[in-house]
């Protein structure tokens, strides 16, 4: 029996037409606009899920150009079980051989195009889940590197082992409903899946380096690292230039380049752009919330400006997202 036969087994829907293929897919993952370069329509999709994370089985028979909006609050991970893919996002173009893992993580665009007979097995995994696994690795620097790579083609060996990571998950449908106090397992399966894929984001070893040189990196990181936590502990309290730089034990000069090397910004805007994003996860997670209240808490004060300046960054008003929350 194949590994993913539970899988296979909760089919969602199969069609051979085009039109219902669109309106299936973009009701699961997102709106997308889908061009045929094949008749041979043969779409399956099917789907498991946890609390946290849905796998899904994805196949369209044709040759299949895909142009879907950019994702919302999560990265799809492919994973090409037969076929391959290729996929560009934000001018970067990744091309994902069979047995290959794709961790996409669009800020701007993206484009897929499928080969025929191409079956994906993609991975949702939430936001919010890879930022609370990395603060719990105690490397916040790892969720923001994923969120600026918007495509992490992973290495064969890796690879092997996600596949392995998969057929585990896939096994959860079944044991499930048959183990008494199942939900700590599962939980705990869910974050070690999130914490894998996060540590793909890890710098390179730097064992060949120079020793000054390997120092050099290893600090950085951890002071990377401080500076997150820090402003992650930070983000409903006022702050300061000179005890973000002192909480990193570094010169407020130094503080500022190296804030500039790795984010292409001065600290306190990257500060602000953190809390920015921490109202938009607050209201999400409780749209029935004041935004007042949510602006506030995070060090807005300056309410009548509030919703361009939210407008700006996101490209709608709080009130729609709120709205979005609500209607799921």
């Amino acid at each position: 029996m194949s590994l993913f036969a539970p899988l296979h087994e909760h089919c969602i829907f199969r069609t051979r037409e085009k039109v219902d293929t669109h309106a299936l897919v973009a009701n699961e993952l997102s709106d997308h606009y889908l061009s045929w370069h094949g008749e041979r329509v043969d779409t399956r999709l099917c789907k498991l899920d946890t609390p946290r994370l849905s796998l899904y089985s994805l196949q369209y028979g044709s040759e299949v150009s895909i142009y879907p909006e950019v994702y919302d609050q999560f990265s799809l991970i492919h994973f090409s079980l037969s076929g391959r893919i290729e996929v560009a996002a934000d001018g970067n173009t990744e091309k994902v051989p069979q047995g290959r893992v794709l961790v996409s993580t669009p800020r701007k665009n993206i484009n897929l195009r499928w080969s025929h007979d191409s079956e994906q097995l993609i991975l949702r995994l939430p936001h919010d889940l890879s930022c609370k696994v990395a603060r719990a690795l105690g490397q916040p620097s790892l969720y923001e590197t994923m969120l600026r790579t918007p495509g992490l083609l992973l290495p064969e060996e890796a690879s092997v082992f996600w596949r392995s990571q998969l057929s585990s998950f896939v096994a959860l449908e079944r044991g499930k409903n048959r183990i008494r106090g199942f939900e700590p397992w599962l939980s705990h399966v869910e974050q070690g899946i999130a914490m894998f894929l996060l540590l793909q984001f890890s710098p390179a070893p730097v064992d060949d380096a120079p020793p000054e040189r390997a120092r050099t990196v290893v600090q950085f990181g951890r002071r990377l690292d401080r500076l997150y936590a820090f402003a992650y502990a930070h983000l409903d309290r006022p702050v300061t230039l000179t005890t973000m730089a002192r909480a990193v034990a570094l010169s407020e000069r130094q503080l500022n380049a190296l804030c500039h090397s790795k984010f292409g910004q001065a600290p306190m805007a990257w500060l602000r752009g953190l809390r920015w994003d921490a109202i938009r996860r607050a209201l999400m997670a409780d749209p029935k919330a004041s935004v007042t209240d949510v602006a506030m808490l995070h060090g807005f004060f300056h309410i009548g400006r509030f919703a361009a300046f939210y407008r700006e960054r996101f490209g709608e008003l709080p009130s729609q997202t709120r709205r979005a929350a609500i209607g799921g």
